[in-house]
């Protein structure tokens, strides 16, 4: 397909059950050994301010072409590259204060980071050490919320010349969710997933995997 029907920073399991599928998830990364595209994604196009070669269109399509929406972790480190390569696509921004997801962050991607056998550097935690070193040079404590702020004010600028934006807050339900998508509401509860714990259990898994190998 030529466009994403979807661009959206969070909400995976939500779209799914709104039959806004595949999404292209953090779950997919090592389902499809990714890992070194998206390494390559951030070396190329990161920071924003100043990238080295900036990808293309059809680049980025290579990539996401067969899912109708992306959400959290990897994308969602590239809002204004993805705006520019999808420029019709609505954008799903979700939000919620800094210290809640510090605290998640510091229980997961953080936790993972720091503990990680620095000697045996799976595929996995080859894309983290990217992700670390670019959003706040390795010091989250220090720079974690600068990153998180400009994250915001990155995303929130993309609502301009007419594009479809909806900010999403955490416990505002299926009513918003579907009047800007134009679906009707599902006879359920609102998802809750534990991604984040999903993704440190898979860097864990891979760690031990790759451990083996190398021994």
């Amino acid at each position: 397909m030529s466009e994403m029907k979807v661009l959206v920073l969070a909400l995976a399991d939500a779209l799914a059950i709104l039959a806004i599928s595949p999404v292209y998830h953090m779950r997919e990364v090592a389902k499809n050994t990714h890992q070194d595209l998206w390494i390559s994604a951030i070396n190329d196009n990161l920071p924003t301010s100043n990238p080295r070669n900036p990808w293309s269109t059809p680049q980025w399509h290579a990539l996401l072409s067969s899912y109708s929406a992306v959400s959290d972790f990897p994308p969602s480190l590239f809002p204004i590259p993805l705006a520019e390569a999808y420029p019709s696509t609505p954008i799903i921004h979700t939000t919620r204060p800094f210290e809640p997801w510090a605290s998640s962050m510091r229980d997961t991607l953080i936790h993972a980071h720091s503990n990680r056998d620095k000697h045996r550097k799976s595929p996995m935690e080859g894309l983290v050490d990217a992700y670390h070193s670019v959003c706040w040079d390795n010091d989250f404590e220090k720079n974690g919320e600068t990153y998180f702020e400009k994250h915001h004010e990155e995303v929130r600028a993309l609502k301009t010349d007419g594009r479809k934006f909806l900010e999403f807050r955490p416990g505002d339900g299926w009513e918003s969710l579907c009047a800007f998508l134009g679906v009707e509401m599902p006879d359920m509860p609102f998802p809750r997933s534990n991604d984040w714990v999903e993704y440190k259990n898979e860097v864990e898994r891979e760690r031990r995997e790759y451990g083996a190998v190398e021994k």
